[in-house]
This record gives C-alpha cells, structure tokens and sequence, in this order.
C-alpha cells in the first residue's frame, strides 16, 4: 500500500512538473519566443523559403478620387525574401521598380512593367530569371490592405528621417509628414512608403520601405497584437493575394514571430541612374548583384 502510496504521488509530481514546463513554454512563446531553440520549437515554417514581396498602386481618377479600373497597376515596391528557419534569420533584397530589365517575351522595360503586363507570374518570372534563383512563394500586397492593417494595429512607429510633403491626386496621395519619432496611421503610412519626390527618389522609398516592414514586424509580434489575430487574418484575406496556404501563412508569421529584429536584414541591389526611350531609368549593377543574390540566398 505504502509503494503504491509513493508511485501516485511521484505520478502527481511528475505531472506538476509537466503543467509548469507547459506553463513556462507558453510564457516564453508569448513574450520572448525567440529565446526558444529551433529543435524545441512548435507551430513554426521548418524548411528555408524564398519569397517574392510586391506592393501594387492603383490610379485613380482625379476628379472623383475613385480607383480606375481601366488601368492596370503597376508593381509599387518588389522585394525578395530569403527565409532561414534554421539561422532563424531573413534577409530581405529590394529590387528598384525602376530597374531596366529583360522582360520574357517582351523585351528591355522597368522591372516594374512586368506586372501590368502579366501580373505576379511574368514578374516571378522576369526576376528569376535577372538573379537565378528559383521562387517558391509570393505575397501581394494592395496599399489599401496596409492601410487597414496598420489602423487595426493601432498605428505603426516610425523615426521619419525628414520633413516630406507631396500631393498627387491621380494617386490618392497627400503626404505631409513631419521630420521625428511618431506613430503613423495607416494613410500616413502608405504615404511615408511611396514618397519618393527628392534627390534619392526611389533608392530613398526603399529604404522607407524597409524600416517601415521592421516596424510593422515589430508592432504585429507584440502579444498585444496577438489578441487581435483574427481580425488580422480577415485583413490579410481580404486584401493581400499569396500562393502560401493558410496554414503555411500562420507558420509563417509564428516563425517571424520568434526571430529577434536584428536578424531580419535588409539590403538593396545597387544600381546607376540612366535615361532612355522608358525614361528616367535604373542601371543594375552585375557584378555586385550577383555577389549580394550568393552571400544571402
């Protein structure tokens, strides 16, 4: 009696140990998941990935500020994702729109062409075949989605370097930010993402760009942000188009979750301005192309 007496209370202590390890797993999932070590780690994308990030404008019609749908966009931002689960680091490389590029079946255009004239897949397409690396999954992403999302956020901060001040009616853009450490609503955030009317013009909005993809990292992995999870995926479903399944979108973002911001670097593809038939255009840069696709893909 007595032995059986002990075996039942080693099983009670055993699964008191159980329930706290439990316990102690969630706390650090929820508030310092990137503490966890990738072989202990559950819900999270096991396999390396390279993805394909393109933000689409839209035109609009000056006099009633409505969205024509006569026009199709062309890619606003395009950056190119390499994902290491097992470094549990990204390395994030914009791609200038404005890069003057081979596009298949069309010729010499703007990198940028390429999705007015044949969306996500001539794009995936057009880059794969400018840096030779095989692209497994894209997301797209409308301006209108981000919008939404950052004000579901409750706003993204941002250190906007400058003062910046531009207005373009056919593009719903009214920018007038001031230079400081502030929170952005989500029309001041698309605004601070696609000002590019000074000296660095679109070398500058990458670079926007980039912060700005680190804040809101930073903002949707808050615990905080957690709660609102459901209401996130609704936006996302709404407004962002992607390959990924939902599954493979939550392990995903559970996976970026648990990476501490420093290792998600971010770099651009190097490139000389020039001038011809497609107007003010980019001029990439091979040979430092090619060493930045091998050092981080």
């Amino acid at each position: 009696m007595k032995d059986k007496k002990q075996k039942i209370d080693r099983l009670r202590l055993l699964a008191i140990f159980i329930l706290m390890l439990g316990i102690v797993y969630f706390y650090i999932n929820l508030f310092f998941p990137f503490a966890i070590p990738f072989f202990i780690k559950t819900g999270t994308f096991d396999r390396p990935l390279n993805m394909l990030i393109v933000g689409t404008d839209v035109t609009f019609i000056a006099e009633t500020k409505k969205v024509d749908l006569r026009v199709n966009g062309r890619s606003d931002s395009i950056m190119l994702l390499h994902f290491d689960p097992i470094k549990n680091r990204i390395n994030a490389i914009s791609i200038p729109r404005d890069s003057f590029v081979q596009i298949p079946g069309y010729g010499y255009n703007k990198i940028n062409a390429s999705f007015a004239l044949g969306g996500i897949d001539l794009t995936k397409q057009t880059i794969e075949k400018l840096i030779g690396v095989k692209i497994e999954k894209h997301i797209l992403i409308n301006t209108k989605g981000i919008e939404k999302l950052v004000d579901l956020l409750g706003g993204v901060w941002v250190d906007v370097e400058k003062d910046l001040y531009y207005v373009d009616h056919a593009q719903d853009l009214n920018i007038n930010l001031k230079k400081g450490y502030q929170k952005l609503s989500g029309k001041q955030a698309n605004g601070y993402t696609r000002f590019r009317h000074d000296a660095m013009g679109d070398i500058g909005r990458m670079l926007r760009q980039q912060q700005f993809i680190k804040a809101l990292i930073k903002n949707l992995v808050n615990p905080v942000s957690i709660i609102k999870a459901p209401f996130i995926i609704d936006v996302i479903v709404n407004n962002i188009k992607s390959d990924l399944s939902l599954k493979e979108f939550i392990l995903l973002a559970n996976s970026i979750r648990a990476m501490p911001s420093e290792n998600i670097r971010t770099q651009t593809i190097p490139a000389d301005p020039a001038s011809n038939w497609a107007g003010s255009v980019l001029i990439l840069k091979q040979g430092e192309m090619n060493k930045l696709i091998k050092e981080n893909f």
